[in-house]
């Protein structure tokens, strides 16, 4: 009479979050043609030429040896590395930084006898210096010499109880050997001793990210930084945190603090570019990336995320048909229409103006504007205070999307001329779309002030409220701009998405509806239009305006792939196939639609043609773990046990923090009955979800068919507190305790539960007859 499982493993719904975008092997659609990674220059090796530029005018300034000796070393060159500071050493022989710096060095490049024997030195004339010491057991660590090592984080400890590199040291093999106690008991040692160093605090931040315990080690880094916000890696460090919390728009606000406080931190930019790229805005993801390649060009996988990128971006540029796709989003940039003549707050100089300058316009009318650049740097040159020039270099550079250059030439501008509105406008649009997005407000602030009647600026200033999640300030922003000019298109379309976002459709309608009196045929106004009606499951009213969105812009896949989905919510499955088919014909690498199609085969039972569509899925991005769990979910249905594992494992690495994902793995070991694995993933699944009642209960079966009966009833009896509704429960606990465990009054408990919840249990009769049975026994 034991509970005889039917269970169905859980199918993924098209809402499903993928796994954090980690690229796997999709780049190599791109790799083997060519590497625009290698283009990006790393800004490292222009530092070093600075460097040497001013060495050449102090040859034994110490400073800039070890300077350009550590740059070395960071690119990975360290033969180099290791002559600039033999060069520092010879110099200052006492240099513990030289010494220290060049034992590392040493050991970077494999050389550990001489990287000893350096540290050696540097332990030797610094006896009381914690650094020497902790590299030395870095390298005994590479070594293989474990207890050497742990020595050595010891002794620094012993001479440098402050220190706090040497507990995290010997925190790191407490990790790697599973004594996460001892771990976190380690760095709260070193941050007794020393708890206003912040270094103790990030270091604790760490231990729990490998336990875990996510939310105590968003609490540790906020501690560090509080202590010193400037550095980079502790908002890092709160960024990672805030990621695995599944608060994606906080960590991407930490990931940018940290670049702002070291926009050298090549990690925080690769960060940033990974959530770009999952969130499929590739254009920032490139920023981001590009950022992260300048100090750390040299990273394989990083160049290898670039390049995949950069491929999105330039295949996005012109859809099938040719025609562009129109900004959905983004800041207006406005005006480049470089000729015009009315700007906020740039007036050209009256008197004394200067040949050049004249010629700079001549040119810039012409369109030429190579020349034009020439003849304002010229006119610079004769006066330094001319923001005129300044400003117009600065408008071809912005319209030549050279936005570094522009950035420079409007920040003297507007330094020069503080009125120059139009110059803190374009510093915002410029900083908003790298993603910094306090100061972008900050500029468009500026420019309104100045200039009270810019309702581009007001426009701008809301898209940079709404990136920092500000909706209250940006609706305001919006408003104002379209107060100020009623037929500023994008303004109505940018409300109409914050409303549709938070689900007030009827406002999201109202602005949708005034953008397309605005634009009748723009195909994303219309894709909007259908979204919302979507979002209401006015279906009807969607297709109507996806179809209309397809009229305008025959290459629209997005309004293809949502009819699709509108099929397959209808059960049309067959329709649903055509749709998600001529999204493909579009957009022939989109995941998403190979995934759908997939379902949409599985509704028709076409089990063959699911399976391809699901292979093709994850051929296209092999970290989408949805695909993965239903793919998975056919082989277990068709008893294929072992695939089914396979690719339920795939999803768990793809994506760790999903309870389907482990809770379906769990269930196909069940199945294989290797207990010991299926007890491991259900324990794992409870971790993510600790309320799930039908992991509980699977667990529960678990240790039964193990023959571990007592925590086989810890979690039956768990499964039946989360769901009182859960008959099943009651009846595997009631043969638990009649059969095994052998507790007749908890017995009848729960088989007296099982009647009164399920009166026409098909095996009602041989439950009362146990029941009298326990009843009549002494």
């Amino acid at each position: 009479m034991y509970y005889d499982r039917s269970r169905s493993i859980k199918m993924v719904g098209a809402g499903a979050l993928v796994a954090l975008f980690l690229l796997g092997g999709s780049y190599l659609l791109y790799k083997n043609f060519s590497n625009p990674a290698k283009d990006v220059p790393d800004l490292r090796y222009e530092q070093i030429e600075l460097f040497k530029k001013l060495l050449a005018t102090d040859p034994t300034n110490v400073e800039y040896l070890m300077k350009i000796g550590g740059l070395y070393k960071a690119l990975g060159e360290y033969d180099k590395a290791i002559d600039y500071f033999k060069r520092a050493l010879k110099e200052d022989p006492n240099n513990y930084a030289a010494l220290t710096e060049l034992g590392h060095a040493y050991a970077l490049k494999g050389d550990f006898d001489s990287a000893i024997a350096t540290l050696e030195l540097a332990k030797k004339n610094f006896p009381k210096n914690p650094a020497a010491y902790n590299k030395l057991g870095g390298i005994y660590e590479s070594m293989d010499k474990l207890n050497k090592a742990i020595d050595e984080y010891r002794a620094a400890i012993k001479v440098a109880p402050q220190y706090q590199e040497s507990y995290w040291n010997i925190a790191k093999n407490n990790l790697k050997t599973g004594d996460t106690k001892g771990a976190v008991d380690i760095v709260n040692q070193g941050i007794k001793a020393n708890p206003k160093d912040p270094e103790g605090h990030y270091n604790l931040g760490n231990v729990y990210m490998g336990e875990n315990r996510f939310a105590d080690a968003l609490g540790s880094f906020k501690k560090a930084v509080a202590l010193d916000p400037r550095v980079s890696k502790y908002h890092r460090g709160e960024g990672e945190a805030d990621l695995k919390l599944g608060r994606t728009d906080d960590a991407i606000a930490a990931f940018r603090r940290a670049l702002d406080a070291d926009k050298a931190d090549a990690m925080a930019a690769e960060r940033l570019g990974d959530i770009f790229a999952q969130a499929g805005d590739y254009e920032n993801a490139l920023k981001n990336y590009t950022q992260a390649l300048n100090y750390n060009g040299n990273d394989k996988n990083l160049q290898d995320k670039y390049n995949f990128a950069y491929g999105k971006v330039n295949a996005a540029k012109k859809p099938a048909d040719g025609k562009v796709r129109a900004d959905k989003s983004g800041v207006d940039r406005g005006g480049e229409d470089i000729g015009e003549e009315k700007i906020p707050g740039v007036k050209k100089p009256k008197d004394g103006d200067s040949k050049w300058r004249e010629m700079g316009d001549k040119y810039r009318e012409e369109k030429d504007y190579d020349n034009a650049v020439k003849s304002y740097k010229k006119a610079i040159a004769q006066d330094p205070m001319d923001d005129y020039s300044h400003y117009w270099m600065g408008r071809i550079h912005y319209h030549n999307k050279m936005d570094e250059e522009a950035k420079k030439e409007f920040t003297e501008a507007a330094t020069l001329n503080p009125q120059n509105a139009d110059a803190f406008y374009r510093l915002g649009t410029i900083n908003h779309m790298e993603g910094r997005y306090d100061t972008a407000v900050r500029n468009f602030s500026k420019a309104v002030e100045i200039q009270p009647n810019f309702p581009r600026a007001y426009y701008s200033r809301g898209l940079s409220y709404y990136k920092q999640n500000d909706q209250g300030r940006a609706i305001q922003d919006l408003k104002t701009s379209i107060q100020q000019d009623p037929q500023l298109d994008k303004a109505y379309f940018n409300l109409g998405t914050i409303y549709l976002k938070n689900k007030n459709f009827q406002e999201a309608l109202n602005n949708f509806s005034r953008d397309k009196e605005l634009r009748p045929n723009n195909p994303d106004t219309n894709f909007k239009l259908g979204e919302t009606y979507h979002e209401m499951k006015s279906y009807a009213n969607a297709v109507q305006f996806y179809q209309k969105a397809i009229e305008a812009d025959p290459s629209y896949s997005q309004a293809y792939f949502n009819m699709g989905l509108i099929s397959s919510e209808r059960k049309q499955f067959q329709e649903s196939v055509g749709y998600f088919e001529k999204a493909l014909n579009v957009k022939s690498e989109d995941a998403p639609s190979y995934y759908e199609l997939g379902k949409a085969y599985e509704g028709l039972g076409n089990e063959n043609k699911a399976i391809e569509s699901y292979k093709q899925a994850i051929n296209k991005n092999p970290s989408y773990s949805a695909a993965y769990l239903n793919l998975g979910n056919i082989y277990a249905k068709n008893k294929l046990t072992d695939k089914a594992i396979e690719l339920f494992k795939n999803a768990t690495t793809n994506d760790p923090r999903s309870f389907d994902a482990h809770f379906n793995l769990a269930n196909a070991y069940q199945d294989a009955k290797t207990y010991d694995d299926a007890i491991e993933e259900y324990k794992t699944a409870l971790a993510i979800s600790p309320t799930d009642s039908r992991a509980h209960f699977y667990l529960g079966i678990s240790y039964r068919d193990k023959g571990q009966y007592d925590e086989a009833a810890k979690s039956f009896d768990r499964s039946v507190q989360l769901n009182t509704a859960l008959w099943s429960g009651h009846e595997e606990l009631g043969m638990i305790y009649y059969r095994k465990i052998q507790d007749k009054k908890k017995a009848i408990f729960h088989f007296e539960k099982v009647l009164a919840m399920k009166p026409d249990h098909p095996e009602a009769d041989k439950i009362r007859e146990i029941i009298n049975l326990l009843r009549k026994e002494p």
